[in-house]
Formats: C-alpha cells, structure tokens, sequence
C-alpha cells in the first residue's frame, strides 16, 4: 500500500463527537478533513489468482523446439523474466498427435514445478499443471498472489505443424478478505472476522491536523475496513450534514 494511505478497523458505524467524525473506537478525525468528501464502498471479494493457458496442438515432429517466456514485476520490483525450452525428443513423441501435444505440456509443467518446489522467493508461479484438453495439451500456470496484475508469457514454436498459444485470464483482485488488511498495515490482532467492506476517501489535507504516518508523510487517502453493515452509507450521511 502507499505511504500516503492509512488503513484503519472498525466494528463499529461513524459518529460525530462535537467537531470531530469517530471513524472507529480508537480513531477521530476532524470533521472538516472529510468535508465535501464522497465516501466510496468497496464490497469483499474473494480474489482470483491471473492463470494463462498455454494450449499445443498440431503435429510436433522429433527435433522441434517450444520455447514459454514468463515475464513478471508480481514478486519483486525488478521485473522476472525466464524462458523455458522443451525440444521434441524421442521420449516425448508418442504414437499420436494429441498424446505428443500432452506430453510436451507435461515436460513444461515439471520445468515450472522443479522450481515452486525449490521455494524461490521471487518465483512468480504458484502452480503449472498439464492436461489433455481433445486432441491438445494444456499448460495451466497460476500466478503468486491475488492483489496484482503482471503477468505475461511469451511462446513460439520452431515447427512445421506444431502450434503453441497462450491465453492470459487476469487477477480479480482481491478487497476485504484478512490478508488484504495484514498488507494494509493492520495488526492481526485486530482482525476478527472472515470479510472486511471496504471505505475510501480521500481526506483534505489543509485542515490544520492532518493525518501523519509512522514515516512522516501526510496522509491524503484513508482506507476504512469495516465488519459491520451500512458503513459506508452511515460516514456519507455525516459528510453530507457537515
């Protein structure tokens, strides 16, 4: 998360104390930090890791050559780029199209795991699994984590017949569930129930105390998680009557 957003937890609905908007039974903020602010409701949404699907079809013939790039910023700031390289070897074609297409998917799906087994800190894949799907093979790699987007995969085939495509489903990510609010900064002990909604606003920041981080950067968005119903429309109607 930013440095210029600060996230907080309640369980409980805003209320006005005298000039001051009670966010949450250890936070206030001055009524006029919110003033013509329009608070906006995320709702929990369980995320979904971005998948590709890497599909082989065609006739491969011994001696051709697949090649799978990743390239990622997922894990790390420095962008993961890898390529993989499957050649069609006597052990991998079969009697048939289709099981030399899975075959080859399952040679790429052990490349990907030797290295998830491996534990690698900055490895973008959670998961790479090969399947027959008809006459083709499938490679299925999942990415790490629910809350970015980045991943891209590049492939070619040196064949004549041999056909390689990829097929990029992204991340839908993830809001309110509790790993969201450990990387927003909350402590876990403050994290008591299953789903979180979420409240945005961005907080004005010439009133005279704003909000500072532990770092010393004035605040200018505020990230609310709430475990109890009508939040969001509750701090609005306090902003509209200020």
């Amino acid at each position: 998360m930013a440095r210029e957003t600060f996230a907080i937890v309640t369980g409980a609905v805003p209320t006005l104390v005298g000039d001051d908007i009670q966010l949450a039974p250890d936070y206030s903020i001055n009524k006029y930090a919110l003033e013509n602010v329009t608070a906006i409701n995320i709702v929990a949404t369980a995320g979904t890791a971005g998948t590709d699907s890497i599909i082989f079809s065609g006739t491969y013939e011994i001696g051709d050559q697949i090649k799978v790039t990743i390239s990622s910023n997922l894990t790390a700031s420095q962008k993961y780029r890898k390529t993989y390289t499957v050649d069609v070897t006597k052990g991998i074609k079969k009697a048939t199209a289709p099981l030399t297409n899975k075959a080859i998917a399952e040679a790429f799906a052990a490349k990907f795991a030797s290295e998830i087994n491996a534990g690698l800190i900055d490895y973008p894949i959670a998961s790479a699994v090969a399947s027959a799907v008809g006459s083709t093979g499938k490679l299925l790699i999942t990415q790490k984590g629910a809350d970015k987007r980045g991943l891209e995969t590049f492939v070619n085939a040196s064949s004549t017949g041999g056909l390689v495509a990829s097929t990029i489903v992204q991340t839908v990510y993830s809001e309110g569930q509790p790993a969201d609010l450990k990387t927003a900064g909350i402590p876990e002990s403050k994290i008591t129930a299953a789903t979180y909604t979420t409240t945005l606003v961005t907080l004005d920041i010439e009133v005279a105390q704003p909000f500072i981080d532990s770092k010393g950067a004035v605040v200018k968005d505020l990230k609310i998680f709430s475990s109890v119903a009508g939040y969001t429309a509750a701090l609005q109607a306090l902003i509209n009557a200020l």
